[in-house]
């Protein structure tokens, strides 16, 4: 009887070897499904970490583009022109500029 069961595990064992060896090509295949399933994930963690960096990038452009524009508008008024200049001794003109016609014949 012992030897009736010692020939049914070793029967066992090499049908487990067998399956294995005949599905080999499949198995590799499943390997090869799951790499790709972990690389591709990484790579879009990846992606999505360098977009919110991105964001964050022209975020700030944004609010220094507007720093910028609003320092400019600022500084072109009528009355920080004349502030501006008065140092160098110069005053806005009193008189209102002369408007020359040409003739067109």
């Amino acid at each position: 009887m012992a030897a009736v069961q010692n020939k049914k595990t070793t029967n066992f064992k090499f049908k487990w070897v067998e399956w294995i060896y005949v599905n080999l090509p499949f198995l590799c295949f499943i390997g090869l499904l799951a790499v790709l399933y972990i690389s591709n994930a990484h790579a879009a963690e990846h992606n999505l970490r360098r977009i919110e960096t991105l964001k964050k990038d022209v975020k700030d452009a944004e609010w220094k583009y507007m720093k910028i524009k609003k320092e400019i508008m600022y500084g072109s008024t009528q009355s920080q022109i004349e502030r501006d200049v008065q140092a160098s001794g110069l005053r806005p003109g009193k008189k209102l500029p002369k408007r020359i016609k040409v003739d067109k014949n």
